[in-house]
Order: structure tokens, then sequence, then C-alpha cells
């Protein structure tokens, strides 16, 4: 049985490059096919262009623990699992992998390329949002690429993640792990905002609301 395309979407952005003769096949069994792989081939080149400066594919850090942290487009190379049920395991899988990680490090420059990220999906963050992004990095959804941001709150990091194809359930709740997080419908696509049990998200679903929305233009 051939590969369907949602399956098909999902590996080839997670391993653009891979020779698995599976993918192979499947890239070759429609126009279709073969237009989403040259689409993930284009953006892990763009991912691997130091001119961008945005990302810096593979930048590994070593943290006081000794632990390091790929940062970058680690989040978009990771073997992803080929078939979510849900938007809630996309979450809790995406945020074992590495949102774990990210809440402790920091990254200088993230103020910074807060809107460039986003403007590629054309919705900006409210300058209250953007200051206080201590990570952001591109990562996968389950309809394709996202944008992953920690923000520092005075109640600690707050993770954020940009879902701008999906469409979830608005102010849905689920914990796992001692963390919670809430489904926030945006103007533009979706959000999904984790911290921990101690935190209460619900407190931040306005901000994050009210924080992303379309850049002027747009449809």
């Amino acid at each position: 049985m051939s590969m369907n395309f949602s399956e098909f979407k999902k590996r080839i952005g997670a391993e653009p490059l891979s020779k698995d003769p599976e993918l192979l096949r499947a890239r070759e069994s429609s126009p279709e096919y073969e237009k989403a792989a040259i689409d993930a081939e284009h953006f892990e080149a763009k991912l691997r262009d130091p001119i961008r400066g945005i990302l810096k594919y593979g930048e590994a850090r070593a943290l006081a623990a000794g632990v390091l942290v790929a940062v970058g487009a680690a989040g978009l190379t990771w073997k992803m699992n080929t078939g979510w049920d849900s938007v809630e395991e996309y979450l809790v899988d995406h945020y074992r992998h590495d949102g774990v990680k990210l809440v402790s490090i920091a990254d200088e420059s993230a103020e910074q390329n807060v809107q460039a990220l986003l403007a590629e999906f054309n919705v900006q963050a409210a300058p209250e949002l953007a200051e206080i992004v201590g990570v952001i990095k591109y990562c996968p959804t389950p309809d394709g690429k996202g944008v992953h941001m920690v923000l520092n709150t005075q109640s600690g990091p707050v993770t954020v993640i940009y879902m701008p194809e999906t469409r979830v359930t608005d102010k849905k709740l689920l914990a796992f792990d001692g963390m919670e997080a809430i489904l926030v419908e945006l103007r533009s696509g979706s959000a999904a905002i984790i911290g921990a049990g101690t935190q209460k998200v619900s407190n931040y679903y306005a901000v994050i609301q009210e924080s992303i929305f379309p850049s002027p233009g747009s449809s």
C-alpha cells in the first residue's frame, strides 16, 4: 500500500534529504509528492544558509549540566511520529523532544528575530510579546512548518507553539508530565501555550490571542 500524502509530508519535512526507499518511491508516485519533496529540500537549504543569520543549522550549545542542545533547525530534523492522531498527541511528542531543553537556554538575538520568523506566515507579534521572547526557532507542526517560542515571564519560562495551518479546539486544556497546555484559536492559525502546572497557562490565553495577528495587507 502506498504512503498517503499526509504521512509523506510529515516524513519528508523531518528528513528532506533521506534516501529511504519508501520515501523515494512515494516521491516518484505523483507530481504532488514530488513538489512536496522539492519544497522540503528548499526549506532545508535555507536553514543551512548562513547568510540568513536567523537560524544556525546544527549549532550546539553546552549547558551548565553538560547537556548538548541542538538549536535552529533541530526541531525539523528529529524523526517525527509518522501519524499523530491529534493536536494533543503532537504537542506532547514535540514538547518531550525539545521543549524541556529549550526553556534552559537563552538566545540574545531572539527578540530581533521574532518578527522575521513570523513574517513568513504573514503574521506579527505585538511589541509587548516580542520583547519577552527568549528563544525562537522554526519547528514542525501537524500541518507543516511553525514557530516555537519560549517567553521569559515573571512566573518562569512559558512555551508558545504557533501553528499557522492547524485548527484547534479553542481554550481546550490538557496536562502531561507535570505540565499544562491550553489551545488558542488565532485570527490566523492557532497556538498552544505550555507551562508548568503551577503557572496556570490559562492566564496567558488572552495575551497570546491578542498578540499574534495578521500582518497589515495580508489576506
